[in-house]
């Protein structure tokens, strides 16, 4: 049984009458409901975070919640073993699928002023390097695919065949990747997990790996594990217009979240990032 230290319990100004329940929330951290006398909160604790971890989180969330049409969950407070976020208690609706396109592509029509971000954070347990550039494919070759590499070459997950194959990857990039009309602002771990559906029936997205890119990057996890539905991408289709060689793209960008969760799960993930750098370099 975890138990949620008491110094933890204050700071987050959770009431000593609240109940506390476990419930599912990720690899990451501890997670549970708050239900106090009035309101539910959903919370996140971790004993040994990276630094400033839920204060990045908190961070991307107001990103995500400020632009047009993309809801997020209440952030109340955050500090540094912990995030408490409002509770969202699912309603699905019928329409739920078509909003969650629409607002996916709400997301996609944020424009920045660069390619990356302002700084570091991560992605699951990995940390996530970032630059501000003005090249997107360069970004993506070195601050995306680069370390990953490397991180599995540390974890002896980067046998010899495997590198030289990844590094010829990297150098060719330009040969399938455009540079997008504009940096877009990007959820950055968008598997069918990061959403959740709201009271009235509206998606609401959660646990962000911002940067600003290629709308093409999110569509690429969103299409890995299980994808979304096609009343989903139907919506999200009538609102951005998707490269016609998407299939040829995706790959690219789906070969960043196999070796994140290479280096994070093992070399299960192993035949799947081979299987994309055969595609590409034989």
């Amino acid at each position: 049984m975890v138990v949620i230290p008491a110094h933890v319990l204050k700071e987050a100004e959770i009431d000593n009458e609240a109940s506390i329940l476990p419930v599912s929330g990720g690899d990451s951290n501890q997670s549970f409901q708050i239900r106090g006398e009035h309101n539910r909160y959903f919370l996140k604790w971790r004993e040994d975070p990276p630094p400033r971890l839920f204060q990045k989180e908190a961070r991307q969330l107001s990103m995500l919640g400020n632009a047009v049409g993309v809801n997020v969950p209440e952030i109340a407070r955050y500090g540094d073993h912990y995030l408490l976020l409002s509770w969202i208690e699912g309603n699905a609706a019928s329409w739920t699928e078509e909003k969650l396109g629409e607002m996916i592509a709400d997301l996609h029509r944020e424009k920045g002023e660069y390619f990356g971000f302002d700084e570091d954070n991560f992605i699951g347990t990995l940390p996530q390097y970032n630059a501000m550039t003005d090249r997107w494919i360069e970004f993506y070759g070195n601050y995306r695919l680069l370390p990953q590499m490397e991180e599995a070459d540390k974890r002896g997950r980067l046998p010899k065949e495997r590198g030289k194959k990844a590094h010829q990857l990297v150098e060719k990039l330009h040969k399938w990747l455009s540079e997008p009309a504009y940096p877009a602002l990007l959820h950055g771990d968008l598997w069918a997990g990061n959403w959740l559906v709201g009271p009235d029936g509206s998606p609401y997205v959660i646990d962000p790996a911002v940067s600003y890119g290629d709308p093409a990057f999110d569509r690429a996890m969103m299409a890995l594990f299980g994808g979304y539905s096609a009343r989903t991408m139907g919506s999200y289709d009538a609102k951005v217009k998707r490269d016609e060689r998407e299939e040829d793209i995706l790959p690219l960008y789906q070969l960043y979240f196999l070796f994140a969760h290479l280096n994070m799960f093992g070399e299960m993930y192993g035949s799947s990032v081979d299987r994309i750098l055969r595609r590409y370099v034989g």
